[in-house]
């Protein structure tokens, strides 16, 4: 089942506070990235956030599971509506990222 837009615009407004806040579409969900950082997916309307360090200690409690079939398991956020809250776990989970290598061009 694809992911609503509108839920993934909002969702990314919500995390705004974070940094440069951008999403793609990718098979009829989505990938969410903060400074170009790849940070979570939404999924079948449901936002699931890396595994990061700073993710563990800050998002103990939540439920992890997988976006899709084969995928990592991701912290499960339900709390969407409280927008510092999210993005105070966005900015930590790109902190805890590295920078993104260059793609050769051809």
């Amino acid at each position: 089942m694809a992911s609503d837009a509108g839920l993934v615009q909002y969702i990314a407004e919500q995390m705004a506070g974070a940094g440069n806040i951008r999403y793609r579409k990718m098979m009829g969900d989505y990938c969410l990235y903060c400074d170009d950082k790849v940070i979570g997916l939404v999924c079948d309307d449901q936002l699931f956030l890396k595994n990061t360090p700073s993710a563990s200690e800050n998002l103990k409690g939540f439920p992890m599971g997988c976006a899709y079939e084969g995928a990592k398991p991701s912290y499960v956020i339900d709390n969407i509506d409280n927008r510092d809250f999210l993005a105070n776990v966005v900015r930590q989970i790109a902190e805890d990222l590295p920078v993104p290598k260059k793609k050769k061009k051809k």
